[in-house]
């Protein structure tokens, strides 16, 4: 691979993770306080995220979290503590001179990580539903493109009435697992493909269809799921165009995707369908391999 593409790469993750970062601190406080869960979360995200790993912010909050754990009692003052400290190592990262923060794919990486850190307790409370709502109402791109618009025209049904029922509150935060492929009650803080975008399917037919692959796949490498299609009489496609009939997303995330939990080929799939009326399908490889097993 050229070097410079690989340091283009190693860069542009090193800051979709900073930034990532600045909203996931956004997200954790969003209800005014961090609780140990949330600590838990951090931690481990962030020692997940080993090209940041020597990032001065990353080790002072890594380092804080240490000193808490120490002697295996967590106390209310130490976390009120911690808040504060987070507060500020929020400030030096939006200070930091190489992050761009205004820019579409900035938003789309702090929507992430605000969304990473609402869901980092497994709960979802009312003010971080109304916190989410304003924030994507400030932001009218995010609002009215993928993701945003999804998650946006779904709080804004939850919050119709006035009242968050259990069942409400409950679509919501599958929503943002989806979208941000942190499924935390099965240990994953990061690192799945996101299914937000991901079609209902009653059968699937590749012989003859065009089809399209992205992301990681857990039954084996690229070439050999390719292999298996063309086998089954599937077309292989390397991009996303109008004769695209399907879009199969592998369970785990690419690292160099654009964005954490997706890619290029997803965002141009969605505006394919929701935008232009293509009649193509975003599907995960569980439904895939579920249909053609």
């Amino acid at each position: 691979m050229d070097s410079n593409f690989s340091k283009f790469n190693y860069a542009r993750n090193k800051d979709k993770l900073l930034i990532n970062l600045i909203n996931m601190i956004e997200g954790i406080l969003s209800d005014g306080v961090i609780d140990a869960k949330e600590m838990i979360f951090l931690d481990t995200w962030l020692l997940e995220s080993e090209s940041i790993s020597q990032n001065y912010c990353v080790k002072a909050i890594r380092a804080r979290i240490a000193d808490i754990l120490e002697d295996g009692v967590i106390t209310p003052d130490e976390l009120a503590e911690l808040k504060e400290d987070l507060l500020k190592i929020q400030q030096q990262l939006l200070d930091l001179p190489e992050l761009d923060l205004f820019s579409t794919e900035s938003d789309k990486h702090l929507l992430e990580g605000l969304c990473k850190g609402m869901i980092a307790n497994h709960e979802l409370h009312d003010s971080e539903i109304r916190f989410l709502d304003w924030w994507l109402t400030s932001n009218g791109m995010l609002k009215d493109n993928y993701p945003g618009k999804e998650l946006y025209a779904l709080v804004k049904e939850i919050l119709k009435d006035g009242v968050i029922t259990p069942e409400e509150r409950a679509s919501l935060k599958l929503a943002l697992i989806d979208y941000t492929g942190c499924d935390i009650e099965s240990g994953a803080v990061d690192g799945l493909a996101t299914r937000l975008p991901i079609d209902k399917i009653e059968s699937l037919e590749l012989r003859d269809a065009n089809i399209c692959l992205t992301g990681t796949f857990l039954c084996g490498k690229r070439k050999a799921c390719e292999a298996e299609i063309i086998a089954a009489g599937g077309v292989i496609t390397g991009s996303i165009n109008q004769k695209l009939n399907y879009l199969i997303v592998g369970t785990l995330s690419s690292k160099d995707w654009v964005y954490q939990s997706s890619g290029r080929k997803i965002e141009k799939a969605v505006e394919y369908r929701d935008q232009k009326g293509i009649n193509l399908k975003i599907i995960s490889e569980e439904q895939w391999k579920t249909f053609t097993s």
